[in-house]
């Protein structure tokens, strides 16, 4: 068969923002992403005005919730977005901290997928999810043996007055809300240093939270049944939750 099989193909790329009184928080950045993400798979005639317009309208009477985008390929890009009025997550997981799980399987982006591009493919996430049913996030464990992120959500720990991130040569996926992160901890004088780390890192950390546009920042209570730290939120974390929930 000569060409690409467009109308069985059904790859594209999603974005996912978070809605406050019918604004779309951070839509340029998203919008960015979005782009780049096109670009990389190939997905051409799509109309970033038209785009912007769509999801501006779609968040029209949305107090506190979100609108989500998808562009698949076709002969002609399809676009679809749906929107949702409240978040996942209650009050109390960001009072109390979330619990999460690793999974054995290995995250194979960087070696086999892009992981740069915020892939509809989501098939890798949903296994992982199903080995820890228990948890509403897991962390993905690298070919190497580094932790790298949730299957959502970006991974931030807190040792020695610093933060610690994975970096994106370990193949996570460069979230907005992460960027944000590091930007407010600039401004705050917090030092970051993204490096690769492993479980040990993890269970001995002083503080760690979670980023996505849904989470905002989201703290870490225990992972695989080991307590981080003394308390959760911790000091840094509280700090970078108020900081970043007044830009949103």
């Amino acid at each position: 068969m000569k060409g690409p099989p467009a109308l069985f193909d059904a790859s594209g790329v999603f974005e996912t923002c978070r809605v406050r009184r019918a604004k779309v928080l951070h839509l340029e950045e998203h919008l960015v992403r979005l782009r780049a993400s096109l670009n990389t798979l190939g997905i051409t005639g799509w109309v970033e005005s038209d785009v912007r317009s769509q999801l501006t309208q779609a968040a029209q009477g949305i107090i506190d919730g979100y609108v989500r985008i998808a562009v698949r390929r076709g002969r002609e890009p399809r676009i679809v977005i749906h929107r949702h009025e409240g978040i996942p997550y209650s009050k109390r997981i960001f009072r109390e901290g979330i619990s999460l799980r690793t999974v054995p399987t290995r995250w194979p982006a960087g070696e086999s997928t892009w992981a740069q591009v915020k892939l509809s493919e989501r098939l890798p996430s949903i296994l992982a999810r199903m080995e820890a049913p228990e948890v509403s996030e897991v962390l993905r464990i690298g070919p190497h043996g580094y932790v790298t992120e949730g299957t959502i959500s970006n991974l931030f720990f807190v040792k020695e007055g610093g933060l610690i991130t994975a970096p994106s040569f370990l193949g996570i996926l460069e979230g907005v809300t992460r960027a944000r992160v590091i930007r407010a901890a600039g401004r705050l004088k917090i030092p970051v240093r993204e490096i690769p780390f492993t479980r040990h890192d993890l269970f001995n950390a002083d503080e760690a939270f979670l980023t996505s546009a849904l989470m905002g920042v989201l703290p870490v209570r225990q992972v695989d049944g080991r307590r981080i730290g003394e308390q959760a939120p911790g000091p840094i974390t509280r700090k970078l939750m108020k900081t970043i929930g007044k830009e949103s």
